[in-house]
C-alpha cells in the first residue's frame, strides 16, 4: 500500500472514530435524560464519565434500564478508545495533519490569485516554462497527474495540484475563469487537445498556448481552441538555422529574449479607452523623447498589424504597442497606456 494511501485511509478513519464519538454523546446524554429522568446536564456527565471509565459516582442511582444502558456504554466507550488511538497515532505518526494543513493553505492561496498563468504538464517543457512565469514575476499554478512530482512541488512550496487539465473540476479548482494564460505542455498531444478544449469552454478570453509533437496536432490544437501552437523542433531548428545565417541578429533577439537582469526588455503595451495616448499620432506622444522607448509594432483590436510604425501613425483605443525599452521605462510607458492597472 502506497504512503499516499496510508495516510488518507488513516484520516478518514480518524474522522469517523470522531463522529461515532459524538454519536456516542448525543445517544449516552438522551438516554440517561428519557431513562433516568435527570437534567441534560447530569445526563451529559453521566455520558463522560461512562464514556472516559473515570469511575465517579452516578448522579442518581441507577434503575435495571439505566445499567444495561451503561453496560452499552462502557462497552462502546472502551471500543471507541481503542479505535480512536490506533488511528490518532496513525494519523499523527504519519504527518498527514500537517499535510492537510498545508494542501488547505495552499488552496487558500490558490483561491486568491488572479489574472496567473496554470501549467497544465510538469515534464521537460513545463519545467522551462514554470522558471520563465517565476523569471518574469508571474503567479502560477501548475498541474500534473504525476503525484511524487507535486508532493515534490509542494514540499518547494510550489502551488501544484496533483490532476489532469482536461478536467473541468481540477481547472476550477486552479481558478480558471479568473486566469490570464494557460499553457499545455504535456508529452501527450491527444492530452492537450482535451486541455485546451476544457479549457476553452470555461474561459472563452483565455490565452491558450499548447506544444506539439507533430504537425499532424498543430491544426487541431487551433480548432481544439489554442491561441498559438508550439512544435519544440520546429522552434530549435529555427533559432539554430537563424545563429547560423544571421548570428548578430539572433544574438541581439536572444538578448531581448532573456530579460532577466537584461537592460532592455520587449513588451506589449495596450492602451485602454481612458488613456491620456488615444487620438495622438506616436510623434505628439512624445514617447521616444520622455520615456527612451522604441514602438516596434502596433496592433488593432480587429487583428491588424502595422510594422512600419511613424510619427503620423494614430494611437488608438484597444491598441496593442510591441515597445523596446527598459523595465522602469516600459511600466511608465503602462501607466499612461491603462491607468484603470494602477488606480
Amino acid at each position: 500500500m502506497s504512503a499516499v494511501h496510508y495516510t488518507k485511509n488513516s484520516s478518514k478513519k480518524f474522522k469517523i472514530a470522531f463522529l461515532i464519538l459524538c454519536f456516542l454523546l448525543l445517544i449516552g446524554t438522551l438516554g440517561y435524560h428519557f431513562i433516568e429522568n435527570i437534567s441534560f446536564l447530569d445526563s451529559i456527565f453521566m455520558t463522560v464519565i461512562t464514556l472516559s471509565t473515570v469511575g465517579y459516582n452516578e448522579v442518581v442511582p441507577l434503575s435495571t434500564a439505566g445499567k444495561i444502558f451503561t453496560i452499552f456504554l462502557i462497552a462502546s466507550g472502551v471500543s471507541l478508545a481503542g479505535y480512536s488511538a490506533s488511528t490518532a497515532l496513525a494519523y499523527f505518526s504519519s504527518g498527514e495533519w500537517k499535510e492537510d494543513f498545508e494542501r488547505k493553505r495552499r488552496m487558500q492561496m490558490i483561491r486568491k490569485l488572479k489574472n496567473h498563468f496554470i501549467v497544465c504538464g510538469y515534464g521537460r517543457t513545463g519545467r522551462y516554462v514554470v522558471e520563465e512565469l517565476k523569471a518574469e514575476g508571474k503567479n502560477y499554478v501548475i498541474i500534473d497527474t504525476d503525484p511524487e512530482k507535486i508532493s515534490h512541488l509542494n514540499a518547494l512550496g510550489e502551488l501544484a495540484i496533483l490532476g489532469s487539465g482536461s478536467d473541468e473540476e481540477i481547472l476550477v479548482e486552479a481558478k480558471i475563469k479568473e486566469a490570464q494564460g494557460l499553457a499545455a505542455v504535456t508529452s501527450i498531444d491527444k492530452e492537450n487537445i482535451l486541455i485546451v478544449l476544457t479549457a476553452r469552454f470555461l474561459n472563452p478570453s483565455i490565452q491558450i498556448v499548447s506544444r506539439a509533437s507533430s504537425r499532424n496536432f498543430e491544426d487541431k490544437l487551433i480548432k481544439a481552441g489554442a491561441n498559438h501552437v508550439l512544435l519544440p523542433q520546429k522552434v530549435s531548428a529555427w533559432r539554430i538555422v537563424s545563429m547560423l545565417i544571421r548570428p548578430e541578429v539572433a544574438d541581439f533577439f536572444c538578448e531581448v529574449a532573456n530579460v532577466e537582469g537584461k537592460e532592455l526588455v520587449v513588451e506589449q503595451i495596450f492602451i485602454s479607452p481612458s488613456s491620456s495616448l488615444v487620438g495622438q499620432t506616436l510623434a505628439q506622444s512624445q514617447i521616444r523623447n520622455n520615456l527612451n522607448v522604441t514602438i516596434l509594432a502596433c496592433k488593432f483590436p480587429n487583428g491588424t498589424w502595422i510594422h512600419n510604425v511613424g510619427g503620423q501613425t494614430i494611437l488608438s483605443a484597444g491598441m496593442t504597442l510591441i515597445a523596446l525599452g527598459s523595465r522602469e521605462n516600459l511600466h511608465k510607458l503602462l501607466e499612461i497606456a491603462n491607468p484603470a492597472l494602477f488606480s
